[in-house]
Order: structure tokens, then C-alpha cells, then sequence
């Protein structure tokens, strides 16, 4: 009885609603999706909800079935979604399979709702627009609230609230974007200087969260901005553009080598030199006495193991450690490292001129005592040299971001090797990947068994070299045959995504799934519609 009054409603909203109510609605929901995605998994998933009920209550099936039915662009589109489907066929593990394809469905839903919808006018695609800088407005704000006022957020990849630090620097690539466009499009000098202090503002943001991987899109997209505009202007201005580049380069160069340096080059110091009997009469221990170097001192060497032990359980006694019985490991790694960042021997004596404000820093896992001092940008490219460091010495990889992915690549080829054609299911990327771990004999903990962290890869895992075709054929097929009627955001999104698919498995979250469903959807949509209207573009 229930479900019979559920469908009357439903039939009666069909009825009353009007076609403008209807165009509110779905202008509601695009600018909700807009601004949403940048406020994390709710605000995400409700406009979408939104979207698709008002496509449902808006009725016209007949004319909509026959909108998509001959419409090759939309059902290309769509394979990318449709494939993962048919990779649930020949999976084991179906429960993750269902959750994959969950997660997807916009990719196949969103382009079905905008390409049956009208054209946005160049005003509602301006507010649409403006709603994505404003939701990049917003959760930036919060984020350098959140990490520099209301707390001391140490951890980099804390720093962003709503999404991971990665889906963060694309978002913000692509508000730069939006932005640079906005102030082409502006009437007066005063527009032009807000939109330009907005995208400012991003880039600075991005600076201060230590978004590495965001900058580094950033400069590819600026990179790849000028290459264009050299082929477009004169001999004087390709001069001009060359020299800023080059300038740009020499500086990042300099900047990590400044880094590089003071951390790797080996200070000429007295606790730089092995030494035999501690204050304390005790013998030192090296263990790794040319290895590791914080500050340009090596930390595995002028060890006296009980000493540290002893001092610091004093101080310390619910947090002591114990290297013959592997206790708490994590808390000598720390100490140790944080010493020779102070130029310290690791006995009693130099435990000593430890700080308060030090040993603090200790328990919460601070390696460095400049550290504290530092951006999130110089922590994050501190990181990068140290693990830089590591991968050079053949050392410890676990929890270093870029060079484990050597491995995840590893393990990932070796999967698409033993079934090529169709790959190992939709549903079993996770669950062959710690197979192959194993059988490739990774140094990789379980904890970092993680999956292939390339785009392009994990779908050939999943799907096999035939999967991987459809995909590309689905993403490249829209730019090849509306290239002349996309409009000209659309390149900067294609130039972030296709880098970020080099480096993540972007598909593989709501954050970056909806990246790519909106932005694709939004702006195929706006020139299918232009290409088959002919109208000229606002």
C-alpha cells in the first residue's frame, strides 16, 4: 500500500512540475554538484541524488530514449563505465566489484543527464563556474584555518580536510584555470584584478599546504600554456616566455639542490667521525655509520644504545623502547634522527641538551628539530630528498610515496603479464595485488600492499589490454571529434587528469571520480549541444 501511494506522488510531481521548475532544478543541482565536490563525500552525493531524481520526475522518456539512442558520443562516453561492468562477469570478489561499479556510476549517469538537458547559457555556465571557485574558496579557507590557527599540523598530508592532499592540487589546478579564463572574460580592470588575486590566492594556498604533486601539475599546465602561445605570437614574445620559463626552472633547481644539500652533504664535524667510549665509559655502536643523514649528520652513528634507553625511559617511563626486543622501534628511529639533526652524539650526555620543547617534539614523531620551522611546502620536499636518499642507498622504501610506486608498478605488470587480454575482474585488483606482492618478492610491508597507483595500469589489471583500449577510446574519442567546439577549459582539465591518472589511481575515489565525471560531462555536453545547435558559443 505503501509503494502505490510512493508511485501516485511520484506520477503527481510529474504532472505539476513545470518544465522551468524543472530547469531550476537541475541548475540547483550542477551548481550544488559544483560547489559541493569540493566539501567532501555528502555535499558530493547529494546533487548528484538531486540530479538524477529531477531527470526521473521530469519525465519525457520517450523523447530522452531517443535523445541517447542514436547519440554514439554518449554511449562512447559511457563505456568507460560499462566495461567495468562486464569486468563483474569473470570476477571472484563481487562485493568489491559492486562497490567499484558504485562508485562509477557517474561517469555513465552524469553525461546521460546533461546531454538530455538543454544548453547552459554562457550566464549559467558562468554561475556554475563560480560556484566550483567558490566551494575552492571555502574549503581552502577551512584548511589553513583548521592547520594554522585552531591547530599545529605538522603532517603534510593532514593539511587538507575534505578530500586527499592529491585530489586537492587538481581542484585547485583547475579553479586556476577557471579563473585565468574568468579574467579574460572581464569587463573591468577591477574583475580582472579579482579574479587574478583568487587564482593568487590558490597557488599560494597550494604553496603553504605543501601541495607538491598540485604544483608540479601546475607548472605542467603553464609549461604546456606557453609551448601553445609560442606556436600563436611573435619572435619578441617567444623570447620573453622562453627566458620566464627558463628563470622558473633555474629557480625550482636551486631550491630543491639548497634543500639536497643541507640535508645529504656531510658537515665537517667532530660527531661526524666514529668514536670509541662514550662520556658515560660505555662503548659506541655504528651501525650504519655512512647511511642516513639529517642535517648533514649521520644518524646511525656514535651510538650508546642503553644510555639513550635508559635516559629517555626516565623521562619517559609509558613510552620507553627496546631494540633487542623490537619495542617500540618507532620511538628510538625518531630520537636518534632527531639528535643528529642537532649535531648530537646519541648518549646520556648529549640527551641533555635536549629541550623540553625537543623531547615533545620526539613523541609526536618530529625527525628534524628545524622542522616545526619550516612550510608545508620545505617539510614536503624535505621528504622528497630523503626518500631520494633512501631509494639511492638501497634502503628502507616502506611509506616513501614516490619510490614505492616502482614497486605497486611492479607488482601491477606482473598481474597484466598472466592475463592480458581481459584482466583479473572489476572486483579483484586489491586482492591480486597482494598476491603479486608476494610472488614478486616486493620489500613492501602488507600495510603498503597498495594498488597500482596509475590509472592506465589498474584499469589493464582489472580489464586487460582490451579494457584498457575502450577506456582510452571513451576519454580520447570526445576531444578528437568536438575539438573544435570544446570550449577552451576543457584543455587545462584534459592536461590535469590525464597527468594525474600518470600518478593515482584517480578513478579510484569519489573525490577524483567526480573531478572527471563533472568536468567531462559539463563541458561535452556544452559542445555536443553547440556542434548539433550551431549556435555560437557565449
Amino acid at each position: 500500500m505503501t509503494s502505490k501511494y510512493i508511485f501516485d506522488f511520484f506520477v503527481y510531481l510529474t504532472k505539476v512540475l513545470s518544465l522551468r521548475v524543472h530547469r531550476y532544478i537541475f541548475l540547483f543541482g550542477v551548481c550544488s554538484l559544483a560547489f559541493g565536490m569540493m566539501m567532501g563525500t555528502v555535499p558530493t552525493s547529494v546533487p548528484q541524488f538531486i540530479l538524477l531524481g529531477n531527470f526521473l520526475l521530469e519525465g519525457r522518456f520517450r523523447q530522452k530514449w531517443k535523445q541517447v539512442r542514436s547519440n554514439s558520443l554518449f554511449w562512447i562516453m559511457s563505456a568507460a563505465f560499462l566495461v567495468h561492468v562486464l569486468g563483474l562477469f569473470y570476477t571472484t570478489d563481487m562485493g568489491a566489484g559492486w562497490d567499484d561499479v558504485r562508485t562509477k556510476m557517474p561517469i555513465m549517469f552524469l553525461p546521460l543527464i546533461l546531454m538530455c538537458a538543454e544548453l547552459l547559457t554562457a550566464k549559467e555556465l558562468r554561475l556554475v563556474l563560480y560556484c566550483f571557485i567558490l566551494g575552492c574558496v571555502v574549503n581552502t579557507a577551512w584548511c589553513l584555518v583548521y592547520s594554522f590557527v585552531l591547530h599545529s599540523t605538522n603532517e603534510v598530508r593532514n593539511a587538507s580536510r575534505f578530500m586527499s592532499h592529491i585530489r586537492l592540487g587538481l581542484f585547485l589546478n583547475m579553479g586556476i584555470s577557471v579563473l585565468v579564463y574568468l579574467s579574460t572574460q572581464s569587463k573591468t580592470i577591477l574583475e580582472k584584478m579579482f579574479h587574478f588575486a583568487l587564482a593568487l590566492y590558490l597557488l599560494v594556498t597550494m604553496y603553504m599546504m605543501g601541495l607538491a604533486s598540485g604544483l608540479v601539475n601546475f607548472f605542467v599546465v603553464v609549461l604546456l600554456f606557453v609551448a601553445w602561445l609560442l606556436m600563436r605570437r611573435g619572435r619578441g614574445f617567444r623570447l620573453v616566455a622562453l627566458s620566464l620559463t627558463a628563470v622558473f626552472f633555474v629557480f625550482v633547481f636551486l631550491y630543491v639542490r639548497s634543500m639536497a644539500q643541507s640535508q645529504l652533504v656531510v658537515k665537517n664535524d667532530v660527531n661526524n667521525v666514529t668514536a670509541k667510549i662514550s662520556p658515560g665509559n660505555n662503548l659506541y655502536i655504528h651501525f650504519d655509520p655512512k647511511g642516513q643523514k639529517e642535517n648533514g649528520y649521520y644518524v646511525h652513528m656514535n651510538i650508546q644504545l642503553e644510555e639513550l634507553k635508559r635516559a629517555w625511559q626516565r623521562d619517559f617511563p609509558a613510552d620507553s623502547f627496546n631494540y633487542d626486543q623490537s619495542h617500540n622501534l618507532g620511538r628510538y628511529a625518531v630520537l636518534v634522527r632527531y639528535m643528529a639533526s642537532r649535531g648530537l652524539k646519541k648518549d646520556s650526555v648529549a640527551y641533555l641538551q635536549l629541550s623540553t620543547e625537543d623531547k615533545k617534539n620526539v613523541q609526536a614523531g618530529i625527525p628534524n628539530h628545524l622542522y616545526n620551522s619550516w612550510n608545508f611546502m620545505h617539510k614536503r620536499v624535505y621528504e622528497l630528498v630523503h626518500e631520494y636518499d633512501e631509494f639511492k642507498r638501497g634502503s628502507n622504501v616502506n611509506g616513501n610515496s614516490i619510490t614505492m610506486r616502482f614497486y605497486f608498478w611492479k607488482a601491477a605488470l606482473h598481474l597484466i603479464a598472466q592475463s592480458p587480454l581481459l584482466g583479473v575482474g572489476t572486483g579483484d585488483v586489491q586482492k591480486e595485488m597482494n598476491r603479486a606482492y608476494v610472488e614478486t618478492q616486493s620489500p613492501l610491508e602488507p600495510e603498503w600492499h597498495k594498488r597500482p597507483h596509475n590509472q592506465l595500469i589498474t584499469v589493464t589489471v582489472a580489464l586487460g589490454v582490451t579494457g584498457l583500449l575502450v577506456f582510452l577510446c571513451s576519454l580520447m574519442y570526445p576531444a578528437i571529434l568536438l575539438r573544435k567546439s570544446l570550449h577552451c577549459l576543457y584543455w587545462p582539465f584534459f592536461t590535469l587528469l590525464f597527468f594525474s591518472f600518470l600518478s593515482e589511481d584517480t578513478l579510484e575515489t569519489q573525490a577524483g571520480l567526480t573531478f572527471f565525471a563533472f568536468f567531462n560531462s559539463l563541458f561535452v555536453s556544452q559542445a555536443y549541444h553547440l556542434r548539433n545547435s550551431k549556435t555560437p558559443e557565449g
